[in-house]
C-alpha cells in the first residue's frame, strides 16, 4: 500500500503549495501565515488544515510531523526590484526562521521527518550579497543533516540556474522554472529548490522528464459535451456587448521621455468605438502590452517602448500597474465597428465597411472617436489570478456576514499578531475585525495575494515529481 505524503506550507500565503498538493495526493495539514486575508482565503479553502500563524512563534518538535515542508520565504529582499538587503534583511531573513522549524521537527522525530524541503524564491537569491546568500540558503539546509558538510561548502559568486549537490544520504537540487513555459500567459521564474534529507535523489525529482520524445500524455477522456451547444441555434439578440467570439489586435505603444518618466500609451490606430446593435457579432476583445522602465540609460528599443505581448510580466503586489517604475502590463479592450454592406453580422477593426448610397437608411454602427471608445486599464485581481494558475473563484465567498463570538476572537488575534509584527501601536477593534470579516476582498488585497504567490502549475510539477520520487522508494 502506497503511503499518502502529508504536507506543511510555511509563509502560505494564497495557499498555493496546499492547492497543488491536493491536485497530486498530498494531504496539507498545516499551514503558517501572518497575513489576515490569505488566512480568510486558505481557512475558507481548507478548513481541514490547523493555521498556525507567525512563524517566529512555532516549535517545529510541538508540530504535527509531515514528509514534505514548503515555503516560500519573502523575497522582498533578494529581488533585483527591491533594496537587495539580503537574508540580512528583516523580511527575507525569516528564511532562517524557517530552516528552525524543519531542524526542530527532525531532531523530535529521530530524523524521519521532514523527508523532503521544497524552496521556492526569486532568481536574484543567485546574485544577492554576490552570491553569499544563496551559499548561506545550501548552508542551512544542509545543516540540517550533515553540518561538516555544511560548513565545508565552497563559496560560488556567480551560481547556475540549475545545480545540485548529492551526497550517499541526502541531496539538494534546485533549478529556475518560468511559468510561461507550463501554461500560463505569465513571464514568472522563479527557483525551485528540492532538499533530499535521506537519499540522493533530489536531482531526479526536478531534471527527470515526465515522459521521453515521442511518449505523448494521455487524452482527456470521452464526452458528449462537445456538441451539445449546437441545440441551442441562434440566440436572441442582446443588448449587451460580448467578450468571448472575435480576437482583435490593437496597437500601443509607450512613447520614450525623460528619465524615470514618459508621454504615456500612444494609440496608433483610428478605429472607432462600437455601439450596441441588438446582435451578438459586436465584440470586445482584450489585448495586453507591457511596458519596461523608461529611460535613457536603455540602449535597445525594446527597453524604451511598450510592446504587444501573450505573456504577462511578472507579477507582484501592486497588480503590475504600467506606470510603475519597473514596468508593468496594460490591457487594452478593443470595439469593432458593423456596416449594412456587411449585414451587420461582421466585426471590422482599424476601418468600417464599404459606405453605401443607401447608408443614410442604416448608416454603419461607430462611435465618434473619443477616449470612451477604448480604455487601457490594469489587470483585474480574477485575471491576476488566472495568471498564477488557480480557479477564478479562489477568493470569492470568503467573508463571514454573523461571526460567533468564537470565530471573532479567533480573528482579533489574527490581526493582533499582524499588527505586531508591523510595528502598529493600535490593532483593530473587535468592531473593526467584524466589518472586515463582512468585506475582507478589496483589490489592494487581492493584488497583494496574487504577486506575492506562486504559479500553481509549477508547484505542481515539483509536487508531483516528489510522488513518483517516494514510490520508487522501498518501504517509504
Amino acid at each position: 500500500m502506497i503511503k499518502t505524503l502529508r504536507l506543511g506550507s510555511l509563509f502560505d500565503g494564497s495557499g498555493g503549495f496546499p492547492l497543488a498538493a491536493t491536485k497530486v495526493g498530498i494531504e496539507p495539514v498545516w499551514a503558517s501565515e501572518i497575513e489576515p486575508f490569505p488566512i480568510l482565503v486558505t481557512t475558507t479553502r481548507f478548513p481541514q488544515m490547523q493555521h498556525l500563524g507567525d512563524i517566529c512563534d512555532i516549535d517545529g518538535s510541538q508540530l504535527e510531523p509531515v514528509d514534505v515542508v514548503t515555503f516560500g520565504s519573502p523575497c522582498q529582499d533578494l529581488s533585483v526590484a527591491g533594496k537587495r538587503a539580503g537574508l540580512a534583511g528583516e523580511r527575507s531573513g525569516l528564511f532562517h526562521q524557517a530552516a528552525r522549524v524543519i531542524k526542530e521537527m527532525r531532531k523530535a522525530s529521530s530524523g524521519r521527518y521532514p523527508r523532503f524541503a521544497v524552496w521556492e524564491n526569486v532568481p536574484g537569491a543567485f546574485s544577492s550579497n554576490k552570491g553569499a546568500d544563496f551559499h548561506s540558503v545550501l548552508q542551512n539546509l544542509i545543516s540540517v543533516v550533515d553540518e561538516q558538510a555544511a560548513a565545508n561548502l565552497p563559496r560560488v559568486q556567480k551560481w547556475q540556474k540549475a545545480g545540485a549537490i548529492v551526497a550517499d544520504q541526502w541531496s539538494i537540487a534546485w533549478r529556475v522554472l518560468d511559468a510561461q513555459f507550463f501554461g500560463l500567459p505569465q513571464r514568472r521564474k522563479r527557483i525551485y529548490l528540492v532538499a533530499d534529507f535521506a537519499t540522493g535523489r533530489a536531482g531526479h525529482i526536478l531534471f527527470e522528464p515526465t515522459r521521453l520524445r515521442g511518449d505523448l500524455a494521455q487524452g482527456c477522456s470521452k464526452r458528449q459535451a462537445a456538441t451539445s451547444n449546437l441545440a441551442q441555434g441562434s440566440r436572441p439578440a442582446s443588448n449587451e456587448l460580448e467578450k468571448e467570439s472575435l480576437a482583435v489586435p490593437f496597437a500601443l505603444r509607450m512613447r520614450g521621455g525623460k528619465p524615470g518618466g514618459g508621454k504615456g500609451p500612444l494609440i496608433q490606430t483610428d478605429i472607432s468605438g462600437t455601439l450596441g446593435c441588438n446582435n451578438d457579432q459586436t465584440i470586445f476583445e482584450p489585448i495586453a502590452y507591457g511596458f519596461n522602465t523608461i529611460h535613457t540609460k536603455r540602449k535597445r528599443l525594446t527597453g524604451r517602448y511598450g510592446y504587444e505581448t501573450e505573456v504577462a510580466k511578472t507579477l507582484d503586489t501592486s497588480g503590475i500597474c504600467p506606470t510603475c517604475n519597473q514596468g508593468g502590463i496594460a490591457i487594452v479592450d478593443t470595439v469593432v465597428s458593423a456596416s449594412k454592406s456587411d449585414f451587420f453580422c461582421k466585426g471590422t477593426n482599424n476601418l468600417t465597411g464599404p459606405l453605401l448610397a443607401s447608408d443614410f437608411t442604416d448608416p454603419p454602427i461607430v462611435t465618434a472617436p473619443q477616449p470612451s471608445g477604448y480604455r487601457v486599464r490594469r489587470l483585474t485581481p480574477t485575471e491576476c489570478a488566472r495568471l498564477q494558475g488557480f480557479p477564478d473563484d479562489w477568493t470569492q465567498d470568503i467573508a463571514i456576514s454573523d461571526p460567533t463570538d468564537s470565530q471573532l476572537d479567533y480573528w482579533w488575534q489574527v490581526w493582533a499578531s499582524w499588527a505586531k509584527v508591523q510595528g502598529l501601536k493600535k490593532p483593530k477593534t473587535r468592531n473593526q475585525v467584524c466589518k472586515w470579516l463582512a468585506n475582507p476582498g478589496t483589490d489592494r488585497a487581492l493584488y497583494k495575494l496574487w504577486g506575492n504567490g506562486i504559479a500553481l502549475p509549477c508547484a505542481k510539477l515539483v509536487l508531483s515529481q516528489i510522488v513518483a520520487e517516494t514510490t520508487k522508494t522501498p518501504g517509504f
